[in-house]
């Protein structure tokens, strides 16, 4: 673990703030080391906010603010370096005129004298620790969403790394998991929105659901909370998709992806299945 955390999972989510404007958030996750030092020690905020010339109108900065808040998080990353104690930055949080870095650090740690060292012209910035931990903690913990539509995002990087056209409409397969009442049930439901049973499944029992449909990640930000609401309502696991690449010399709507098992994706283009 590094204070820039270089060998942690880090997760991009989409949040609001409380005038409605969009928020990104990065934020590292699954580290139960950072979590529980959190509880015995402290998190400071350290809020950048920018000059208004780089501010947009929805309130993120702009490309040149981005860049900039960019270099200025890299400056006060290194100043903390300096601490003898373990420090490590556990979430950026961007929009609303602002980016605000948090870290956790001991308790006594001397956090605004060091990022007092980086006065910037492009931000005024200033330390807090008035915070509720518990809130902060939540802000940036993922939803099951958060999780769901970050692998949606790693399955397109990978289909477009290779050569995959995202506005093809191509069969694409998702998968779902319980008691086959249930699962009857959801097909039932999801034969709304274009979806077909594809095959069932065994040990475990599951079915795979069909749709013909192009891999834009817009169109799994409106779809993916919608079998996941739909999958809880029917009290069974939704278990992501999967799909083939489509590109000029391989782009027909109904070519069925090999023969499972469900290791496809892996063979395809070394991407695990969200």
């Amino acid at each position: 673990m590094t204070i820039a955390g270089d060998t942690d999972r880090w997760m991009l989510m989409g949040r609001q703030s409380a005038d409605g404007y969009p928020l990104v958030v990065r934020a590292r996750v699954k580290n139960d080391f950072i979590v529980d030092f959190e509880k015995s020690n402290a998190v400071s905020a350290v809020i950048c906010d920018l000059k208004p010339t780089l501010i947009q109108e929805n309130r993120l900065p702009t490309p040149t603010g981005l860049s900039n808040l960019h270099d200025l998080e890299d400056k006060a990353i290194v100043a903390l370096s300096s601490l003898q104690s373990h420090c490590f930055h556990t979430a950026s949080v961007t929009g609303d005129g602002r980016r605000v870095l948090y870290f956790a650090h001991a308790k006594g740690d001397e956090v605004a004298a060091l990022i007092s060292g980086i006065g910037s012209e492009i931000a005024d910035v200033e330390v807090t620790s008035d915070f509720e931990l518990t809130t902060y903690r939540e802000f940036i913990t993922p939803t099951p969403l958060d999780i769901q539509l970050d692998g949606d995002q790693q399955v397109i990087g990978a289909l477009e790394e290779n050569g995959n056209q995202a506005d093809v409409p191509r069969k694409v397969d998702f998968w779902f998991y319980g008691e086959p009442l249930k699962l009857q049930l959801l097909a039932a439901k999801l034969e709304k929105l274009g979806f077909e049973v594809d095959h069932w499944l065994n040990n475990p029992g599951g079915v795979v659901l069909s749709r013909t449909m192009g891999t834009e990640i817009s169109t799994f930000h409106e779809l993916t909370p919608q079998l996941l609401e739909l999958a809880e309502e029917s009290g069974v696991e939704y278990d992501g998709w999967e799909t083939f690449a489509a590109t000029p010399g391989n782009a027909s709507p109904h070519r069925e992806p090999p023969a499972k098992p469900r290791s496809f994706l892996n063979k395809l283009f070394g991407a695990k299945k969200n």
